[in-house]
Protein backbone atom coordinates (compact mmCIF):
# COMPACT_ATOMS: atom_id res chain seq x y z
CA UNK A 1 0.00 0.00 0.00
CA UNK A 2 1.03 3.65 -0.83
CA UNK A 3 0.34 6.86 0.88
CA UNK A 4 1.66 10.47 0.98
CA UNK A 5 1.79 12.81 4.13
CA UNK A 6 1.56 16.05 3.55
CA UNK A 7 3.75 18.66 5.89
CA UNK A 8 4.51 22.24 7.21
CA UNK A 9 7.99 23.12 5.97
CA UNK A 10 8.61 25.79 8.58
CA UNK A 11 11.11 23.92 9.89
CA UNK A 12 12.95 19.99 8.94
CA UNK A 13 9.11 19.08 6.80
CA UNK A 14 9.69 18.60 3.05
CA UNK A 15 6.02 18.93 1.67
CA UNK A 16 4.77 15.82 0.50
CA UNK A 17 5.99 12.28 1.74
CA UNK A 18 5.61 9.17 0.42
CA UNK A 19 5.18 6.04 2.53
CA UNK A 20 4.62 2.16 1.58
CA UNK A 21 2.68 0.31 4.19
CA UNK A 22 3.40 -3.42 4.29
CA UNK A 23 0.17 -5.48 4.59
CA UNK A 24 1.65 -8.53 5.45
CA UNK A 25 4.55 -7.80 7.36
CA UNK A 26 2.35 -5.02 9.21
CA UNK A 27 4.51 -2.28 9.49
CA UNK A 28 5.34 0.56 7.30
CA UNK A 29 8.72 -0.03 5.50
CA UNK A 30 9.54 3.30 4.23
CA UNK A 31 8.45 7.00 4.61
CA UNK A 32 10.68 9.39 1.52
CA UNK A 33 10.14 12.86 0.33
CA UNK A 34 7.81 12.41 -2.28
CA UNK A 35 8.50 15.81 -3.63
CA UNK A 36 9.93 18.83 -1.90
CA UNK A 37 7.38 21.68 -2.54
CA UNK A 38 6.46 24.73 0.03
CA UNK A 39 3.81 24.14 2.40
CA UNK A 40 2.10 21.49 0.96
CA UNK A 41 -0.28 21.02 4.07
CA UNK A 42 -2.87 19.19 2.22
CA UNK A 43 -2.94 16.44 -0.45
CA UNK A 44 -5.99 14.73 -2.23
CA UNK A 45 -5.76 11.79 -4.88
CA UNK A 46 -8.00 12.28 -7.80
CA UNK A 47 -7.59 9.05 -10.60
CA UNK A 48 -3.87 9.63 -11.88
CA UNK A 49 -3.45 12.79 -10.56
CA UNK A 50 -1.89 13.91 -6.99
CA UNK A 51 -3.37 17.99 -6.17
CA UNK A 52 -1.62 19.70 -3.32
CA UNK A 53 -1.50 23.00 -1.56
CA UNK A 54 1.69 25.07 -2.31
CA UNK A 55 3.01 28.36 -1.05
CA UNK A 56 6.03 29.79 -2.82
CA UNK A 57 7.18 33.43 -1.55
CA UNK A 58 4.04 35.36 -1.64
CA UNK A 59 2.08 33.83 -3.56
CA UNK A 60 -0.04 30.57 -3.03
CA UNK A 61 -2.65 28.80 -3.98
CA UNK A 62 -2.64 24.58 -5.19
CA UNK A 63 -0.10 22.25 -7.32
CA UNK A 64 -1.13 19.54 -9.99
CA UNK A 65 0.82 16.43 -9.80
CA UNK A 66 1.33 12.88 -12.38
CA UNK A 67 1.24 9.72 -10.30
CA UNK A 68 3.19 7.22 -11.15
CA UNK A 69 3.23 3.04 -10.67
CA UNK A 70 5.01 3.19 -7.94
CA UNK A 71 3.84 6.66 -6.61
CA UNK A 72 6.43 8.47 -7.40
CA UNK A 73 5.32 12.18 -8.43
CA UNK A 74 5.83 14.46 -11.55
CA UNK A 75 4.84 18.25 -11.48
CA UNK A 76 1.72 19.23 -14.16
CA UNK A 77 1.82 23.14 -13.30
CA UNK A 78 0.41 24.89 -10.21
CA UNK A 79 -2.28 27.97 -9.84
CA UNK A 80 -0.82 30.63 -7.41
CA UNK A 81 -2.84 33.77 -8.10
CA UNK A 82 -3.47 34.14 -3.86
CA UNK A 83 -1.65 35.64 -1.14
CA UNK A 84 -2.89 33.37 1.49
CA UNK A 85 -2.13 29.65 1.79
CA UNK A 86 -5.09 27.30 2.22
CA UNK A 87 -5.66 24.37 4.60
CA UNK A 88 -7.54 21.91 3.32
CA UNK A 89 -8.36 20.86 -1.00
CA UNK A 90 -10.59 18.33 -2.24
CA UNK A 91 -11.71 17.26 -5.95
CA UNK A 92 -15.25 16.85 -7.39
CA UNK A 93 -16.65 13.49 -7.82
CA UNK A 94 -16.31 14.19 -11.55
CA UNK A 95 -12.82 15.71 -11.30
CA UNK A 96 -13.73 18.96 -13.37
CA UNK A 97 -13.24 21.07 -9.90
CA UNK A 98 -10.89 21.70 -6.67
CA UNK A 99 -11.91 23.44 -3.67
CA UNK A 100 -9.77 25.24 -1.21
CA UNK A 101 -10.44 26.54 1.95
CA UNK A 102 -8.08 29.44 3.90
CA UNK A 103 -8.37 29.52 7.51
CA UNK A 104 -6.83 32.74 7.79
CA UNK A 105 -8.40 34.67 4.77
CA UNK A 106 -12.13 32.86 5.21
CA UNK A 107 -11.90 32.07 1.96
CA UNK A 108 -13.57 29.26 -0.23
CA UNK A 109 -11.47 28.96 -3.65
CA UNK A 110 -13.00 27.12 -6.37
CA UNK A 111 -10.45 26.13 -9.74
CA UNK A 112 -11.41 24.34 -13.03
CA UNK A 113 -9.48 21.34 -13.55
CA UNK A 114 -8.72 19.38 -16.73
CA UNK A 115 -9.94 15.45 -16.79
CA UNK A 116 -7.61 14.46 -19.24
CA UNK A 117 -4.22 16.11 -17.88
CA UNK A 118 -5.19 16.70 -14.38
CA UNK A 119 -3.34 20.41 -15.01
CA UNK A 120 -5.52 23.39 -13.26
CA UNK A 121 -6.99 25.50 -15.56
CA UNK A 122 -7.68 28.49 -13.30
CA UNK A 123 -8.67 29.88 -10.33
CA UNK A 124 -12.96 30.46 -11.25
CA UNK A 125 -13.76 32.29 -8.01
CA UNK A 126 -13.31 33.02 -4.11
CA UNK A 127 -16.04 33.72 -1.84
CA UNK A 128 -15.05 35.18 1.13
CA UNK A 129 -17.22 34.37 4.49
CA UNK A 130 -17.84 36.77 7.57
CA UNK A 131 -18.70 35.67 10.95
CA UNK A 132 -17.35 35.32 14.30
CA UNK A 133 -17.84 33.78 17.79
CA UNK A 134 -17.17 34.14 21.44
CA UNK A 135 -13.69 32.60 21.82
CA UNK A 136 -11.61 35.72 21.30
CA UNK A 137 -8.51 34.30 20.95
CA UNK A 138 -9.60 32.00 17.68
CA UNK A 139 -13.38 32.86 16.90
CA UNK A 140 -12.52 36.90 16.14
CA UNK A 141 -13.22 36.32 12.72
CA UNK A 142 -14.58 33.81 10.30
CA UNK A 143 -12.04 31.11 9.56
CA UNK A 144 -12.84 28.29 7.02
CA UNK A 145 -11.02 24.81 7.53
CA UNK A 146 -12.31 22.39 5.32
CA UNK A 147 -14.91 22.41 1.68
CA UNK A 148 -16.05 19.44 -0.48
CA UNK A 149 -18.27 17.92 -2.37
CA UNK A 150 -21.60 16.78 -0.83
CA UNK A 151 -23.22 13.31 -2.16
CA UNK A 152 -25.87 15.56 -4.16
CA UNK A 153 -23.83 17.93 -6.21
CA UNK A 154 -23.22 20.85 -3.82
CA UNK A 155 -20.37 21.97 -1.78
CA UNK A 156 -20.51 21.92 2.22
CA UNK A 157 -17.63 24.41 4.08
CA UNK A 158 -16.95 24.07 8.09
CA UNK A 159 -15.88 27.52 9.43
CA UNK A 160 -14.22 27.37 12.58
CA UNK A 161 -14.46 30.85 13.44
CA UNK A 162 -18.48 31.51 12.48
CA UNK A 163 -19.57 28.23 13.92
CA UNK A 164 -21.29 27.53 10.59
CA UNK A 165 -21.82 24.40 8.46
CA UNK A 166 -22.48 26.34 4.80
CA UNK A 167 -23.81 25.35 2.03
CA UNK A 168 -22.79 26.20 -1.63
CA UNK A 169 -23.97 25.76 -5.26
CA UNK A 170 -21.18 25.34 -8.24
CA UNK A 171 -20.65 25.36 -11.98
CA UNK A 172 -18.52 26.62 -14.72
CA UNK A 173 -19.57 30.31 -12.54
CA UNK A 174 -18.01 29.70 -9.07
CA UNK A 175 -19.33 28.62 -6.25
CA UNK A 176 -22.74 30.64 -4.83
CA UNK A 177 -23.56 30.67 -0.97
CA UNK A 178 -27.07 28.77 -0.33
CA UNK A 179 -27.26 27.99 3.53
CA UNK A 180 -26.17 28.08 6.67
CA UNK A 181 -25.99 25.82 9.81
CA UNK A 182 -25.14 27.67 13.28
CA UNK A 183 -23.74 25.06 15.36
CA UNK A 184 -23.46 25.79 19.59
CA UNK A 185 -21.25 28.90 19.62
CA UNK A 186 -17.52 28.70 20.93
CA UNK A 187 -17.50 24.63 19.36
CA UNK A 188 -14.88 25.62 16.60
CA UNK A 189 -16.62 22.90 13.65
CA UNK A 190 -13.16 21.84 11.70
CA UNK A 191 -13.70 19.07 9.02
CA UNK A 192 -16.25 16.79 8.06
CA UNK A 193 -17.32 13.34 6.49
CA UNK A 194 -20.42 11.85 5.09
CA UNK A 195 -22.12 8.69 5.67
CA UNK A 196 -21.86 6.52 2.56
CA UNK A 197 -25.84 6.90 2.50
CA UNK A 198 -25.52 10.41 1.77
CA UNK A 199 -28.54 11.35 4.59
CA UNK A 200 -25.80 12.81 7.94
CA UNK A 201 -22.74 13.82 8.28
CA UNK A 202 -20.35 13.81 11.31
CA UNK A 203 -18.29 16.85 12.24
CA UNK A 204 -15.11 17.33 14.60
CA UNK A 205 -15.15 20.51 16.78
CA UNK A 206 -11.70 21.73 17.21
CA UNK A 207 -12.43 23.99 20.08
CA UNK A 208 -15.09 22.01 22.19
CA UNK A 209 -13.50 18.53 21.16
CA UNK A 210 -16.32 17.15 20.01
CA UNK A 211 -18.20 15.25 17.29
CA UNK A 212 -21.74 16.40 16.14
CA UNK A 213 -23.89 14.25 14.55
CA UNK A 214 -25.57 16.32 11.45
CA UNK A 215 -28.64 14.91 9.39
CA UNK A 216 -28.49 16.26 5.82
CA UNK A 217 -31.08 16.29 2.85
CA UNK A 218 -30.52 18.97 0.18
CA UNK A 219 -28.22 21.50 1.24
CA UNK A 220 -30.23 21.94 4.56
CA UNK A 221 -27.89 19.99 7.73
CA UNK A 222 -29.64 19.56 11.41
CA UNK A 223 -27.89 18.85 14.05
CA UNK A 224 -29.21 15.53 15.92
CA UNK A 225 -26.41 14.96 18.74
CA UNK A 226 -23.33 15.68 20.38
CA UNK A 227 -20.63 13.71 21.42
CA UNK A 228 -17.30 14.49 23.63
CA UNK A 229 -14.41 12.97 22.06
CA UNK A 230 -12.12 13.25 25.00
CA UNK A 231 -12.93 12.36 28.74
CA UNK A 232 -14.97 14.83 30.58
CA UNK A 233 -12.67 14.82 33.10
CA UNK A 234 -9.76 16.33 31.19
CA UNK A 235 -8.92 20.07 31.87
CA UNK A 236 -6.20 20.18 29.99
CA UNK A 237 -5.32 22.18 26.39
CA UNK A 238 -6.30 19.99 23.64
CA UNK A 239 -8.16 20.53 20.55
CA UNK A 240 -10.04 18.43 17.63
CA UNK A 241 -8.37 17.85 14.57
CA UNK A 242 -9.01 15.05 12.18
CA UNK A 243 -12.21 13.09 11.70
CA UNK A 244 -12.48 10.24 9.32
CA UNK A 245 -15.00 6.89 8.70
CA UNK A 246 -14.01 3.58 7.97
CA UNK A 247 -14.84 2.22 4.40
CA UNK A 248 -17.51 0.07 5.73
CA UNK A 249 -19.55 2.52 6.91
CA UNK A 250 -19.44 1.21 10.81
CA UNK A 251 -16.98 3.54 12.59
CA UNK A 252 -16.16 7.34 12.70
CA UNK A 253 -12.74 7.85 13.96
CA UNK A 254 -11.24 11.19 15.74
CA UNK A 255 -8.07 12.78 16.77
CA UNK A 256 -7.85 14.77 19.84
CA UNK A 257 -4.21 17.01 19.93
CA UNK A 258 -3.43 17.94 23.25
CA UNK A 259 -4.88 15.16 24.60
CA UNK A 260 -2.77 12.82 22.46
CA UNK A 261 -5.62 10.49 21.59
CA UNK A 262 -7.84 9.03 18.90
CA UNK A 263 -11.82 8.44 19.74
CA UNK A 264 -13.24 5.16 18.39
CA UNK A 265 -17.59 5.95 17.58
CA UNK A 266 -19.12 2.75 16.26
CA UNK A 267 -22.30 4.02 13.75
CA UNK A 268 -25.71 3.35 15.09
CA UNK A 269 -29.45 3.72 13.88
CA UNK A 270 -28.04 3.88 10.30
CA UNK A 271 -25.97 6.52 10.49
CA UNK A 272 -28.46 9.27 12.70
CA UNK A 273 -25.98 7.85 16.13
CA UNK A 274 -22.92 7.36 17.50
CA UNK A 275 -21.42 5.47 20.35
CA UNK A 276 -18.42 5.78 21.73
CA UNK A 277 -16.10 3.02 21.80
CA UNK A 278 -13.10 3.28 22.88
CA UNK A 279 -10.07 6.61 23.35
CA UNK A 280 -6.92 5.23 22.49
CA UNK A 281 -3.55 6.81 22.59
CA UNK A 282 -2.13 8.35 19.50
CA UNK A 283 1.16 7.37 20.01
CA UNK A 284 2.92 10.97 19.16
CA UNK A 285 2.57 14.69 19.98
CA UNK A 286 -0.28 17.38 18.20
CA UNK A 287 -1.99 14.03 15.86
CA UNK A 288 -3.05 16.60 13.17
CA UNK A 289 -4.24 13.90 11.00
CA UNK A 290 -4.64 10.01 9.85
CA UNK A 291 -6.49 7.89 7.76
CA UNK A 292 -7.88 4.59 7.31
CA UNK A 293 -6.35 1.81 4.16
CA UNK A 294 -8.15 0.89 1.83
CA UNK A 295 -8.75 -2.85 3.15
CA UNK A 296 -10.40 -1.11 6.73
CA UNK A 297 -7.26 -3.23 8.02
CA UNK A 298 -4.83 -0.23 9.30
CA UNK A 299 -4.71 3.60 10.58
CA UNK A 300 -1.37 5.57 9.75
CA UNK A 301 -1.65 8.77 11.79
CA UNK A 302 0.84 11.97 11.38
CA UNK A 303 1.81 13.54 14.35
CA UNK A 304 2.57 17.78 13.39
CA UNK A 305 5.05 18.36 16.61
CA UNK A 306 6.73 14.86 17.14
CA UNK A 307 7.25 13.88 13.41
CA UNK A 308 6.92 10.16 14.09
CA UNK A 309 4.18 8.22 11.88
CA UNK A 310 2.01 5.69 13.84
CA UNK A 311 0.67 2.43 12.63
CA UNK A 312 -2.18 0.74 14.24
CA UNK A 313 -4.26 -2.13 12.96
CA UNK A 314 -7.87 -2.29 12.83
CA UNK A 315 -10.69 -4.78 14.52
CA UNK A 316 -12.63 -4.80 11.92
CA UNK A 317 -15.69 -5.90 13.98
CA UNK A 318 -15.32 -3.75 17.21
CA UNK A 319 -13.31 -0.89 15.19
CA UNK A 320 -11.04 -0.10 18.20
CA UNK A 321 -7.30 -0.48 17.28
CA UNK A 322 -4.11 -1.79 18.52
CA UNK A 323 -0.71 0.19 18.13
CA UNK A 324 1.99 -1.58 15.83
CA UNK A 325 4.94 0.69 15.90
CA UNK A 326 5.79 4.62 16.03
CA UNK A 327 9.53 4.58 14.98
CA UNK A 328 8.60 6.19 11.59
CA UNK A 329 9.61 9.62 10.79
CA UNK A 330 7.80 12.68 8.50
CA UNK A 331 8.95 15.70 10.29
CA UNK A 332 5.75 18.69 10.50
CA UNK A 333 3.33 15.85 8.81
CA UNK A 334 -0.28 17.52 8.83
CA UNK A 335 -2.21 14.97 6.20
CA UNK A 336 -2.59 11.38 5.36
CA UNK A 337 -3.97 10.09 2.43
CA UNK A 338 -3.58 6.79 1.20
CA UNK A 339 -3.03 6.14 -2.78
CA UNK A 340 -6.98 4.44 -3.57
Amino acid sequence: MIGYIGSYTKKEGKGIYRFVLNAEEKKIETVETGYEVPASTYVVQHGDFLYGIKKENDKAGVAAYKIGEEGQLELINDCLESAESGCHISVSQDGNYLFEAVYGAAEARLYKLDTESGAIQKLINVVVQEGLGPNEDRQDKAHTHFIKETPDGKAVAVDLGADEIITFTFDEDGLKREQALKVPAGAGPRHLVFNQNGRYAYVMTELSNEVFVLKYDNGEFELLEQHLAIPADFKENTQGAAIRMSHDNQFVYASNRGHQSIAVFKVEEDGAALSLVEIVDCGGDWPRDFNISNDDQFLVCAHEVSGNVVLFERDAETGRLTLLEKDQQAAEGVCVQFLS
